[in-house]
């Protein structure tokens, strides 16, 4: 009788466990809903340029790997306007002129408002479009440091050049570090370095540790907005792990000795 009384506890508290799971599933559900209507996150899709040679609005997009006297470098031209970048990455000539460098540097058109399904880049290579535009992103070790050791090593500080295709001419220029760029994990800039980041320091792969994963700002955001539903979720829990060890206590009946 002892036993039965216990087993019948014990899936009582494991059916009060589901119901607070369930509620606290369902209000975790409704709160990161009503952030993103908020704060709607915008998703910036890529088209990769693999060749060397090719017309952008109007004017001819050429880019050359070169030797210098202070080394080699990358040349992009875009009508009367040019930018070098030092080669900072692996460079395997056989792999093609844009390949060869995809370890470091990347030539990528931002899609802007079209989406995967209906994004045309020949299109938007001509033409243009809503928030799309030409895009050089490249990455560079830590500055000062030696690039095989310390300066890979020192993530954050690697530095990115993004060149950006301006419609109206020219080629615009900006430096920024890995940790100026984390600071707006929603932007385009962001996206853009990211293509050119080794998986392992992306935030998806950082993030994969328990230590860092709560330290990514988009899931900080997000665990905060959830508000009463944590400490109902952990209780939980604890009632699915405390009915589940009463009803298997149940079916452990004593022996006379």
């Amino acid at each position: 009788m002892r036993n039965i009384r216990l087993r019948v506890i014990g899936l009582g508290v494991v059916a009060g466990g589901f119901a607070l799971f369930a509620a606290a599933g369902w209000g975790m559900a409704h709160r990161l809903g009503d952030l993103r209507e908020r704060d709607p996150v915008e998703l910036h899709f890529f088209i990769p340029l693999d060749a060397a040679r090719f017309t952008h609005l109007g004017r001819e997009v050429a880019i050359d790997t070169l030797e210098t006297p202070a080394g080699p470098m990358v040349e992009i031209r875009w009508g009367d306007s040019a930018e070098r970048l030092p080669v900072a990455g692996r460079d395997v000539p056989g792999l093609g002129p844009i390949v060869r460098h995809n370890d470091w540097l990347r030539v990528m058109l931002l899609a802007g408002q079209a989406d995967r399904a209906t994004a045309d880049p020949r299109r938007l290579l001509a033409e243009g479009g809503d928030g799309s535009r030409l895009v050089v992103a490249a990455r560079a070790g830590a500055p000062g440091l030696d690039p095989e050791t310390w300066g890979s090593a020192h993530y954050k500080d690697w530095v990115y050049t993004i060149l950006t295709f301006n419609p109206a001419g020219g080629i615009e220029r900006s430096e920024r570090t890995y940790r100026e760029l984390s600071r707006e994990p929603h932007s385009w800039e962001f996206a853009a370095a990211m293509n050119v980041t080794p998986a392992l320091h992306t935030p998806a792969m950082r993030s994969s540790s328990p230590m860092s994963y709560p330290n990514y700002a988009p899931v900080r955001e997000a665990m905060n907005s959830m508000g009463w539903t944590w400490p109902v979720a952990g209780v939980s829990v604890l009632a699915l792990a405390a009915g589940s060890m009463m009803i298997g206590a149940s079916f452990v009946s004593r022996r006379a000795f």
